[in-house]
């Protein structure tokens, strides 16, 4: 996710009110795949695999998840994120 993607994000979670000016002032383009992607963890170093873990235990969600934007709004402000989603084997479990 770009640095101007994830401004957009946190200034919606402030406040959502704010979306046309977010998006008019982020630059970004449209995206030709816009919504919500997800990583494939099993193409992830074992290093990543454990931090994501280890996160979602202590949080319960991704960093995206827990911004609570819907995947409609991106997919009408026509911006593609990428999260991780939740690993294969369930939160809290294996590595």
């Amino acid at each position: 996710m770009t640095v101007e993607t994830a401004w957009v994000l946190v200034r919606l979670r402030r406040n959502p009110a704010e979306a046309e000016y977010a998006l008019a002032e982020s630059g970004l383009p449209i995206s030709k795949d816009p919504g919500l992607h997800f990583d494939d963890w099993s193409s992830l170093p074992m290093e990543e695999k454990e931090r994501r873990h280890a996160w979602i235990r202590k949080h319960g969600q991704s960093p995206f998840q827990q911004l609570g934007i819907s995947e409609q709004f991106l997919l009408q402000a026509g911006i593609k994120v990428t999260d991780w989603g939740s690993p294969p084997d369930g939160v809290g479990g294996g590595k």
